[in-house]
């Protein structure tokens, strides 16, 4: 096994690496974003039509965000007042991570696969097709908003002793995010697809984040990872 100073860690949570892993993940993001969608979209998207008809947006999805968003600041003092050394800067920058992870993987899938929205086709015949109009799979709204859900949501089962409470919560922030998503194939902004598979890919990445920045917070597990040529070995060991 090669020896410890190759270790290359990553722990979400922990300041001294949060200092510049969180900016690059930011500039990662920026640089991924200004990538062009394909000419023609990638498989299985290909030969798709997209013939409906641009829909505005009729739900205030950006507004209710917001509202969930703003629900982080009862919880945060809910568990502060019984717990007063709960490291809730921790827990911010974790959640920075999750949507980082989120954003990183949203676009990602758009500039690869370039899938058209819904109404692409019609708006390409009068010319009013651009380039955001490529990048429907998967759906940015659906995902940050399960991300976002799915880590408070843990953080309301591990921190609030109530559990009626933090399953209310978590009611809250699901339906919100739910309502979210489906407003983008409502206004035909995505396909359902889209929005299926962005919420679920938030969800996900918001469950690992939290669960690794849970781990750090409380010096349970440190995971490092040493790369051999072409093997992976993860070492388990306590934070310091």
């Amino acid at each position: 096994m090669p020896p410890e100073s190759a270790c290359i860690r990553y722990a979400p949570g922990r300041w001294d690496q949060d200092l510049y892993t969180i900016p690059l993940g930011g500039l990662l993001v920026a640089a991924v974003s200004r990538i062009d969608p394909p000419k023609s979209p990638r498989w299985p998207f290909g030969g798709e039509s997209a013939t409906e008809k641009r829909r505005p947006t009729r739900h205030p999805s950006f507004f209710a965000g917001a509202l969930a968003g703003a629900s982080f600041v009862p919880l945060a003092g809910s568990i502060l007042s019984d717990n007063p050394s709960f490291p809730l800067v921790t827990h911010i920058r974790g959640l920075v991570h999750s949507h980082l992870w989120t954003e990183l993987l949203t676009s990602g899938a758009k500039v690869y696969f370039g899938r058209k929205r819904p109404f692409f086709d019609t708006a390409e015949r009068t010319g009013k097709a651009g380039r955001d109009d490529r990048l429907s799979f998967f759906s940015g709204h659906s995902s940050h908003s399960f991300a976002f859900a799915t880590y408070a949501s843990q953080l309301g089962f591990h921190e609030i002793k109530s559990r009626p409470v933090s399953w209310l919560y978590a009611s809250v922030l699901y339906s919100t995010a739910a309502w979210i998503a489906s407003s983008r194939a409502v206004d035909r902004q995505h396909n359902w697809s889209d929005v299926l598979v962005g919420s679920a890919a938030g969800a996900g990445i918001g469950y690992l984040v939290f669960n690794r920045v849970n781990s750090v917070s409380k010096g349970d597990l440190a995971v490092t990872v040493l790369p051999d040529r072409l093997t992976v070995y993860l070492k388990i060991e306590p934070d310091r």
